[in-house]
């Protein structure tokens, strides 16, 4: 995550340029050839949508004044350290993908799914046998106290999954949820950032953030939130009350960077549609522009994998229902 792509070569991008036409032909022969597809996305995907890349997005004047970097800027002791900072990096990565419309690729792949890795004698195969395995007992189900959503609210995957190390939740307006994989989290799902404890001191009570999580719980932030106020200035985001709209989108001219991308607007009737419901209501902890745990009353922070982050709850229904899916392609590819 964050690492600078390997350039080729004067003469290897050249040939690969000329190779464009005959690489794409074989890569739609292969997929017509398929009987199981899995999309394997990540940074570049979302670029095409207009939104910044690990390389850009912290690439701000009031960021380079204080010399920080992205990779500086993506980790959690920001939180309890600086929590205007904190939020005022993730609260703009939030605006922006709530925001910012999926790209045109992600209909394409969807009418992949549905005319070939669907409804075929592989898919139904894969997808009875990944409900079989979900109904035996695991110690996965003990991972976390809480989830998202249930997973009675989920539909078994077919002979299509995709996973993305991509933060921004954009498949759930065109995949159903039970076919993703997101190995780094996303914007829509928070948990604990840190306990509050009260001490006494000399001078009386005295609140102090510790920086160990208080239980293994995610939740998902409300479809209607507000989005964040941050001053694009300094780019802190204060405590308090939460702006009551969106920025309006500017034209980029150059490089995306955060709180100024491109790409269009996202149309709200389809803007996480398939993102299960909530399996609890959280949506009080989310009033004022730094959400809070529901569980201690603590800082709450998003449920995506950070630098140097020992504390991201992983989504255990999620990360057992792709290691289903891919037991069952292999089952189905050595035992049938």
């Amino acid at each position: 995550m964050g690492a600078q792509p390997t350039k080729p070569e004067r003469e290897e991008a050249d040939e690969l340029r000329k190779n464009v036409p005959q690489a794409c032909s074989e890569a739609a022969d292969a997929i017509l050839d398929a009987d199981v597809l899995l999309l394997a996305t990540g940074a570049g995907w979302s670029a095409e949508s207009g939104l910044a890349v690990y390389r850009d997005i912290a690439n701000v004047k009031a960021y380079a004044e204080r010399d920080l970097t992205y990779r500086e800027l993506c980790v959690p002791s920001w939180l309890r350290d600086e929590p205007e900072l904190f939020w005022g990096f993730w609260g703009l990565c939030f605006n922006d993908y709530r925001q910012t419309r999926p790209h045109d690729g992600y209909g394409i792949v969807k009418k992949w799914r549905d005319a070939m890795f669907s409804t075929s004698d592989v898919a139904d195969v894969i997808g009875l046998r990944v409900a079989e395995q979900e109904k035996q007992s695991s110690l996965e189900d003990l991972k976390n106290e809480e989830e998202a959503w249930s997973n009675d609210h989920v539909t078994p995957p077919g002979a299509f999954f995709s996973y993305t190390s991509n933060v921004d939740a954009h498949f759930y307006d065109v995949l159903d949820a039970g076919e993703i994989r997101e190995c780094h989290g996303n914007v829509e799902l928070y948990q604990c950032g840190g306990r509050r404890v009260v001490v006494e001191d000399e001078e009386g009570e005295k609140v102090l953030y510790m920086s160990k999580k208080c239980s293994r719980s995610v939740w998902r932030a409300p479809s209607d939130l507000a989005p964040y106020a941050v001053s694009t200035e300094t780019m802190l985001a204060e405590d308090g009350t939460r702006a009551s709209s969106l920025a309006a989108k500017t034209d980029v001219d150059d490089k995306a960077t955060i709180g100024h991308t491109g790409g269009e607007t996202r149309d709200p009737s389809t803007t996480l549609q398939h993102m299960p419901p909530p399996l609890n209501d959280r949506s009080k902890t989310f009033d004022k522009n730094w959400p809070i745990c529901p569980r201690c009353g603590g800082r709450a922070r998003p449920a995506i994998l950070m630098f140097e982050d020992n504390d991201w709850v992983d989504s255990a229904l999620q990360d057992r229902r792709y290691r289903e899916w891919t037991a069952a392609v292999r089952w189905l590819a050595t035992e049938t």
